[in-house]
């Protein structure tokens, strides 16, 4: 379900990205794979999910009838296009601003990271859905958290399930599609973004390789950044009076090449390193990925979870890709099909080992102790 899921995700943020664009027919192609991973994952849901996961696939059908049916005419040349858009105005904002879903995915979907989840439950979760007892104690709701760690772990699948935990509509913006070489529309940008989320009751702005965003100013030689790191720091601050609305997830692979300022109390005001996976989630990771392949009598998932340490959950997904890739050749060339053994997933490892090294792990220790 996890891997239908972010494949959902994929080619609805191409789809939105080319409809930006008014690549009508790119956009089209890519709303329908969206949505046909999206029923997919439906059918493997728990009821309380299904129904909603048929509906959210229902609307990306639905969104492929009201594109134009012809490629509309060259769009204006950038200057011009920025000069007919009215200052300030939301509504002019370009696609990628738009709430694109309310996550069906909850912690359920998040295979292991127990502790991660219950630090996530305590800053942004439980004073969202225990307002009067959280208001007692002084716990406040929101703000801003950053996820850190090795790459493939599920930052990614954690900020959607955080929404989908509280229902709130759901941002999500690389640093790529903020950033401008035009004096200023980079600023503009990261105002439209926060601007866009806080009008609604509960949203989440999710923004992964953050450190793109907000890298060292003294360590770039870009006057971009010497102008959007200031700005986005100025649109953090807003959480101490809109902390019951807006929440802001960052997710970097690299830590320590944010900004300083970003790390400060009132900014990222919680930082949670999301770890490789333990033999457990592993084991709960091989179980997701492999259930809907026909599997061999004395397949042991205890044994395969002990050999992946090391392994991410992008990692694993991949072995269970390529474990089931062998028997599907043999059974296309000789005619004889069999099921997927230990010795597929074995080999899948020999091939491909952990993407995740030992010394890049010393470098999260060193920055969590720093």
């Amino acid at each position: 379900m996890r891997f239908y899921l972010e494949k959902s995700a994929e080619h609805l943020e191409k789809g939105l990205a080319h409809h930006g664009k008014r690549e009508y027919a790119k956009a089209r192609f890519q709303y329908l794979k969206a949505a046909e991973y999206l029923y997919k994952a439906a059918r493997e849901s728990a009821p309380s999910l299904k129904k909603e996961r048929i509906a959210q696939a229902e609307k990306l059908w639905a969104m492929t009838t009201d594109l134009p049916s012809l490629p509309a005419a060259a769009p204006a040349p950038a200057a011009k296009a920025r000069a007919q858009q009215p200052a300030g105005d939301a509504n002019a904002s370009p696609a990628r601003w738009r709430v694109y879903e309310r996550p069906g995915v909850t912690f359920a979907d998040v295979a292991g990271l127990e502790t991660v989840k219950e630090q996530v439950r305590l800053k942004l979760i439980y004073p969202f859905t225990h307002p009067e007892k959280a208001k007692r104690f002084g716990v406040k709701a929101g703000g801003g958290i950053l996820l850190f760690g090795p790459p493939g772990t599920g930052k990614t699948l954690i900020a959607r399930a955080i929404a989908g935990e509280i229902e709130a509509a759901f941002f999500t913006v690389k640093p790529s599609e903020i950033m401008s070489k035009w004096v200023g529309e980079s600023e503009q940008n990261v105002s439209a973004l926060f601007g866009a989320a806080k009008s609604h009751p509960r949203s989440i702005v999710f923004i992964d390789e953050v450190e793109a965003l907000v890298p060292k100013r003294y360590d770039s030689g870009s006057t971009v950044m010497q102008r959007v790191v200031p700005q986005f720091l100025a649109e953090l601050e807003g959480f101490e009076t809109r902390r019951n609305s807006l929440l802001f997830i960052g997710a970097t692979n690299q830590p320590w090449a944010l900004d300083p300022a970003v790390l400060r109390p009132g900014r990222f005001d919680e930082k949670i390193y999301v770890p490789l996976p333990d033999a457990p989630a592993r084991k709960k990771i091989l179980f997701l990925n492999l259930r809907d392949k026909p599997l061999a009598e004395d397949f042991d998932f205890d044994a395969l979870a002990r050999k992946l340490d090391g392994y991410s959950g992008a990692d694993i997904a991949n072995l269970c890709r390529k474990a089931g890739a062998t028997p599907f050749l043999e059974c296309i060339k000789a005619g004889v099909e069999r099921p997927v053994g230990m010795g597929d997933v074995l080999t899948a490892m020999h091939d491909a080992p952990p993407s995740v090294t030992p010394k890049a792990l010393e470098k999260y220790q060193k920055f969590m102790a720093a």
